[in-house]
């Protein structure tokens, strides 16, 4: 039979479908993890790729996620300031239990896991995420752990553990 002959287009048409169309894409999975983007906030949020409180007209958004936990990273382009949702800790990257407990309990996926469950450190990688972006955090959005830099803004969404 000749259809052995056309797997190939059709895995790659498959492939071509998932990264295009309304300016989201996904890239290939790789293991436990799964690249996603979208154009804008709005169709982030639209899509459910993203929090609520990321503003409808940030840019260029992309988000690492591991497929078999809660954990993320994400970065996009924003020129303002953030969110109210969005509070200032007082020691970068330093998050005290007192500010992680009271962000994560205005996040409906951390509000009722004791914080010990949640981890404080990505385990994720992506090639736009800085090595030690962790240690620059100046904000909590819910579970998100944020930080700007000129336009630019990262966030760490924390593991769930079993413990």
């Amino acid at each position: 039979m000749a259809t052995h002959h056309l797997r190939p287009l059709i895995t790659a048409g498959t492939m071509l479908a998932l990264l295009t169309g309304c300016g989201l894409g996904e890239a290939l999975n790789d293991g436990d993890t799964k690249e996603r983007h979208a154009d804008t906030g709005a169709e982030g949020k639209e899509s459910g790729l993203l929090a609520d409180w990321i503003p409808d007209d940030a840019s260029d958004v992309s988000v690492m996620q591991r497929t078999t936990g809660s954990e993320r990273l994400l970065t996009f382009t924003f020129e303002g300031d953030l969110p109210p949702e969005c509070v200032a800790i007082a020691t970068p990257g330093e998050p005290t239990d007192d500010e992680l407990e009271a962000s994560y309990a205005t996040d409906p996926r951390t509000a009722d896991t004791p914080l010990s469950r949640w981890s404080r450190t990505p385990t994720l990688e992506a090639d736009w995420w800085p090595e030690g972006q962790l240690a620059e955090t100046t904000h909590l959005c819910g579970r998100w752990w944020v930080s700007n830099d000129e336009d630019t803004v990262y966030g760490f969404g924390a593991e769930e553990s079993g413990g």
